[in-house]
């Protein structure tokens, strides 16, 4: 859809303040601690252990038995995020006395479609012709069901017992991390559970040493909501994966001139996907209860 001249009006006016106030947040802690690797082809494709060869114990003479390992192949496809922005070159030179209509059309349009990729990292799934999320890769046995209990230290401390790789973040809603904070406050403190990470410029919540970061991009379902634990690591662990040959991130393209219209088109890209090396690379409790809404005050 193009700029239309009503919106392009909005950010034209002769007292208007420069600059746009965003409404729409645009804060990701996890970005903060993905790492991502670069892959030449379509796609990434790695040898997972299955079964592991072992050996035997004999007496003298006994004959020796031959017992190999065997592997999975695993391959995780690199997915295309997408988007054009047309801007009429009419509005672009004569609506652009306070804000630049091309300039704020193209951040917008990065940030919504950045938002379309926070959201994949958790829900997406290949079949929607995204990179499959967390909750496509989380493996069945590395599911802990909690069957609607309220939060609970001890399902935290079972949480990163499953990483075996060793947990180096766990990940759930704001309003778990609410839970989270009232539950250190009840046993008499509220920063000893705060750890500083060099990626971040103010403390994070953290347990026995795990840092806590909010998503609320992970659903809500009848009251309850998931929480995730990983090992981030290109190695062995979770990690993004983007196009050797393209930025990682989103890059933005100067296609033209339109065709049929006066306009200029900007395309905005991005080869993308996510990939678990190790199944004990990440685990999640399902079905924790969340927290009841605080009333409101006055009421």
């Amino acid at each position: 859809m193009p700029l239309l001249r009503d919106e392009a009006a909005k950010l034209s006016q002769d007292d208007m303040v420069r600059g746009i106030i965003e409404e729409f947040a645009d804060k990701d802690d996890l970005f903060g601690i993905l790492p991502f690797s670069p892959t030449t082809g379509k796609a990434l494709v790695y040898n997972r252990e299955k079964t592991l060869a072992t050996g035997d114990w004999l007496d003298p003479n006994d004959e020796v038995k031959e017992g190999a390992s065997t592997f999975d192949e695993v391959t995780t496809r690199l997915r295309i995020l997408i988007g054009d922005v047309d801007v009429d070159k009419f509005i672009d030179g004569t609506m652009s006395d306070v804000n630049s209509q091309k300039a704020i059309q193209i951040a917008s349009k990065v940030k919504g479609m950045r938002t379309q990729f926070r959201d994949a990292l958790i829900n997406g799934l290949q079949a929607n012709k995204q990179f499959d999320g967390l909750n496509a890769l989380v493996h069945a046995n590395q599911v802990i069901n909690v069957g609607g209990h309220d939060m609970a230290f001890s399902m935290f401390d079972e949480l990163t017992d499953a990483i075996r790789l060793g947990a180096n973040c766990v990940m759930m809603r704001s309003e778990h991390i609410r839970a989270y904070k009232a539950m250190l406050r009840l046993m008499g403190g509220n920063t000893g559970g705060l750890i500083q990470l060099p990626n971040f410029d103010r403390p994070i919540l953290a347990h026995d040493g795990v840092p806590i970061i909010a998503n609320d991009f992970i659903k809500k379902v009848d009251g309850k909501a998931d929480i995730f634990a990983f090992h981030l690591d290109e190695h062995a662990g979770l990690h993004g994966l983007f196009a050797s040959q393209h930025p990682a991130g989103f890059s933005i393209e100067d296609i033209g001139t339109v065709q049929n219209k006066d306009a200029t088109r900007t395309r905005i890209k991005m080869y993308v996907g996510m990939a678990l090396k190790s199944t004990h690379a990440l685990a999640k409790l399902s079905g924790v209860k969340l927290p009841a809404a605080p009333a409101p005050i006055g009421g």
